[in-house]
């Protein structure tokens, strides 16, 4: 580990600490934080665009290298926009090239109910309102990683059956063996919480 990384927070350290971190090439501890971070977004990113399993591995991994090897050559302009904005353009690059590698006889996977998918809602409008929906599910998704810190998990688990998968209160009762009023509850208690650290966790990412 590199000097002065001790006590690098992953979850709360903000983008413009990360970017200070990774100037150093051989820092392992921040750019695997860097990988850990933004790769599952660029990954599920790539999914709904419609590329199968490998396809989408490899364009992520091409992404997060194209990255590193911009960032390193000091090509990284921050007044140009976030680094939200900038990986987006070197993600869009490699999805759209691994389309184009694909052999002739393989067709890109249609996401679930979108049929036509491409056809029906082309350009670069579509491609950033798909980026921005994955952004915010990681974002909200990582202050529920916060959440889980301090409530029971329980609470926690009945949050996400009841107010992200969909199971009606009951189901969540009797699954979890507790009042479908402390269903309710614990719905209310955790968007309040997701409520106060989202602006924050927002800024962070």
């Amino acid at each position: 580990m590199s000097q002065g990384q001790e006590g690098f927070n992953f979850t709360t350290v903000t983008s413009t600490a990360l970017l200070q971190g990774l100037e150093q090439a051989d820092n392992r501890t921040v750019w695997g934080q860097f990988v850990g971070r933004y790769r599952p977004v660029i990954l599920k990113w790539a999914y709904q665009l419609g590329l199968p399993d490998d396809q989408a591995e490899d364009a992520t991994q091409e992404t997060l290298s194209a990255f590193a090897k911009a960032y390193l050559d000091g090509r990284y302009e921050r007044g140009k926009g976030g680094l939200r904005s900038w990986l987006f353009g070197i993600a869009r690059n490699c999805i759209r090239n691994a389309r184009r590698r694909r052999p002739p006889d393989v067709q890109i996977v249609d996401p679930p109910d979108e049929t036509g998918f491409f056809d029906k809602r082309p350009g670069e409008d579509h491609w950033e309102e798909v980026w921005e929906k994955e952004w915010r599910q990681a974002v909200l998704g990582q202050c529920l990683e916060e959440i889980r810190q301090t409530l029971a998990p329980k609470t926690v688990e009945a949050f996400e059956l009841f107010a992200w998968k969909g199971w009606t209160a009951q189901r969540v009762a009797e699954h979890l063996e507790m009042s479908e009023n402390a269903v309710y509850l614990a719905k209310f208690k955790i968007l309040k919480r997701i409520q106060e650290l989202l602006p924050g966790m927002t800024e962070i990412w």
